[in-house]
């Protein structure tokens, strides 16, 4: 494990370089109060470049040389959740929005442990809907309607 944090935070640490000097290539718009393209993805450079420093530190002063399995428990939760993530974006413009995201929720609030059907709704239900009025009306941003447009 030691060693494969060193190498993420190295890879990590490069990635973040090139987002961080690729931005310099964004056209500029300056002016009082006004953030161009480049704040964001600039923003984020700088955060992924921190922690990529934390984890390189947190590697080399760690005691821990234990190794991860393919097959470990964490490991196996980790890529159920990758395969609903990816079942999730296939769904969502054939589903909608609203369908998937509550299924999606659901699914993996109860396989991470919450037993109650009623409770793992209710979340799903509240979720849902605060993730719709952040995006459909707060944002204006269109969500997939699928079977229900």
């Amino acid at each position: 494990m030691k060693k494969a944090d060193i190498i993420s935070a190295i890879l990590f640490l490069i990635f973040a370089a090139l987002v961080i000097i690729s931005t310099s290539q964004f056209p500029d718009f300056s002016g009082e109060g006004v953030t161009g393209p480049d704040f964001f993805p600039r923003v984020l450079g700088i955060i992924l470049i921190v922690l990529s420093i934390l984890l390189f530190i947190n590697a080399i002063l760690s005691k821990d040389n234990g190794k991860t399995g393919l097959f470990d428990k964490a490991a196996i939760r980790a890529y159920i959740t990758i395969g609903a993530v990816l079942i999730y974006v296939v769904l969502m413009n054939i589903l909608g929005f609203i369908i998937v995201n509550f299924l999606f929720l659901f699914g993996l609030i109860r396989y991470y442990g919450l037993k109650n059907y009623l409770k793992v709704a209710l979340t799903s239900v509240v979720g849902t809907a605060g993730i719709y009025c952040i995006f459909k009306i707060l944002l204006a941003v269109p969500l997939p309607t699928g079977l229900l447009g």
